[in-house]
């Protein structure tokens, strides 16, 4: 198991931190907190202790939040 933080690439903040069977693959799509399906950008510091991933919202998701907002 690998200790995985999941991080917003433009604050830097922590979305969500668990243990995960392997590092994400750049590309893919993961939920967090079981409610937002996110892409995974890019990995950074993967080491034994920790693996900080960037990741964003899907952009089909975000753009239909935008237009139903709107």
């Amino acid at each position: 198991m690998v200790p995985v933080q999941y991080r917003n690439p433009e604050t830097d903040e922590i979305l969500d931190r668990r243990y995960e069977e392997s590092v994400p693959n750049i590309g893919q799509r993961i939920m967090l907190d079981g409610v937002w399906e996110c892409e995974v950008l890019y990995r950074w510091k993967c080491h034994p202790s920790c693996c900080v991933v960037y990741v964003r919202p899907v952009r089909e998701i975000a753009r239909e939040k935008e237009t139903a907002a709107a």
